[in-house]
């Protein structure tokens, strides 16, 4: 009789091919494009670096800005002349006493006339004490070394190489779930095969319990029977375990509902002969995203040697200057608008650019150590995943063989013990050394095809999944 378990595994199996609902490769990488968090975090980085990158351009135009201030004065500013008041007073009277008498009688009315001018307060008020401003300002950077077209280009490579980081993060995400999605399949593979195991057993088991009513065999093999059943009992419950985790890793890496318990349709598959595995070495030489990346930081460095360079130079600017509205504005300030030129040239700066520069060298050096190593890491490790690829195929194709000898070990021993020439134990060691067979040959196309994703992450290339997209 049929075990719940097992109508419930059918049900969950089938139930999305009732519906014509299953989830290929294809269809899991597009939901884990549209679900995964980490990605979608990366490409708001790309997207922040593309900003970026058109903020730099923007040193190329004028900068407009529009100014308003206002000033209070501690006393208004002011020009006092009370200290000279009483010395011309006073020589003006010499001057008109030393006149002779008709000159005096001449010049003495004029002196009454003054007096009061004399009297007043000699002081000329020149500046307000609030000071109100309102201007539209520009400048324009016409030379500045070198700095803005460096920093232009930076820009453009910290854009790309946030792509880059998107599209490593993306191949990294797609490894990663064709490892999950095929673990899945491996899972599901090892659960029919111990289902088929349990089956068998159980079907041995009753033969066993036939006969020993027949009086053909004795107790103790039925009993070994029954330890059978139980044993594969266990590894299906092991199976099922196995089963359940690798789906909810495989919706983890997608971003979905850990219910989303749709079948599998791209299924596990042998690689396909590959390319020479120099052509993959020198994919991974150009492609491989830490080395691409390391590269733009190389011309990024290169850049910075530029701009430090351009400490040497001077900087030179248009500048302008128009009041809109001003009230009580200095006199040293035209109340209309002004245009200028401006250079600023730094002279000596305690040796700060020469240490910069040789800075910004050494940094650029490094960094082409840094990519040779890199070049030379990624060789090795293009050729250890080539040659895991090659020794899975060949289990592969050696287990096939090995399949052929397990199934007719266990015809032979069934046909045997109903012969009354084997045990239930030899029954049992053959159902679980072809049980073995089976999912070891599993194992090798997860192996392969996991392994694959890997080598071709590694080469910047993109896994499709499937044999028939890898017919090099």
């Amino acid at each position: 009789m049929k075990k719940p378990f097992l109508y419930l595994t059918f049900f969950l199996l089938c139930s999305g091919a009732l519906w014509g609902q299953s989830l290929s490769f294809e269809e899991a990488v597009a939901k884990m494009r549209s679900g995964n968090q980490k990605l979608k975090g990366i490409e708001k980085q790309a997207q922040a670096a593309t900003e970026g990158q058109k903020a730099y351009q923007g040193l190329y135009y004028p900068q407009l800005s529009l100014n308003a201030s206002y000033a209070h004065l501690a006393e208004p500013l002011s020009l006092n002349f009370n200290d000279y008041k009483a010395p011309i007073q006073q020589h003006m009277r010499a001057m008109i006493g030393g006149l002779p008498p008709l000159g005096q009688g001449l010049f003495a009315p004029l002196l009454g006339r003054l007096q009061p001018y004399f009297s007043q307060d000699w002081r000329y008020e020149f500046q307000k004490q609030d000071i109100w401003r309102v201007s539209a300002d520009a400048r324009w950077v016409l030379y500045a070394g070198g700095k803005v077209r460096a920093a232009n280009k930076v820009g453009a490579l910290n854009s790309e190489m946030a792509n880059i980081e998107t599209k490593k993060t993306e191949y990294a995400l797609i490894s990663e779930l064709a490892e999950r999605y095929y673990q899945v399949q491996l899972a599901q593979k090892a659960l029919e095969v111990r289902q088929q195991s349990l089956e068998t057993a159980e079907h041995h088991y009753e033969n066993a319990q036939k006969f020993e009513k027949n009086g053909m065999i004795a107790s103790i093999e039925v009993m070994q029977a029954k330890k059978a059943v139980t044993d594969a009992k266990r590894e299906v419950l092991a199976a099922e375990k196995d089963m359940q985790l690798a789906r909810t890793a495989l919706n983890g890496v997608m971003g979905s509902d850990e219910n989303d318990n749709l079948p599998l349709s791209s299924e596990l598959f042998e690689v396909a002969p590959l390319q020479a595995l120099t052509y993959y070495q020198q994919q991974a030489k150009e492609n491989f995203p830490l080395i691409v990346q390391a590269k733009l930081k190389q011309q990024m460095a290169a850049e910075n040697v530029k701009v430090q360079q351009s400490g040497y130079l001077p900087d030179v600017a248009a500048i302008g200057k128009k009041y809109l509205w001003s009230e009580n504005l200095p006199l040293t300030e035209p109340d209309n608008w002004v245009v200028g030129v401006g250079l600023q040239w730094n002279l000596f700066n305690g040796l700060q650019d020469k240490h910069k520069i040789a800075q910004a060298k050494a940094t650029q050096e490094g960094v082409a150590l840094l990519i040779a190593q890199a070049e030379k890491d990624v060789q090795t490790l293009v050729k250890k995943l080539y040659t895991e690829i090659e020794k899975q195929r060949e289990q592969f194709v050696s287990l096939e063989e090995s399949l052929r000898f397990a199934e007719e070990l266990v015809r032979a021993r069934d046909k045997a013990f109903s012969e009354g020439l084997s045990t239930s134990t030899d029954v049992a060691d053959a159902n679980l050394y072809l049980a073995s067979i089976k999912i070891k040959r599993y194992q090798a196309l997860f192996a392969m095809d996991k392994t694959l994703a890997q080598l071709l992450e590694t080469c910047g290339m993109r896994f499709l999944g499937g044999r028939e997209n890898y017919e090099f």
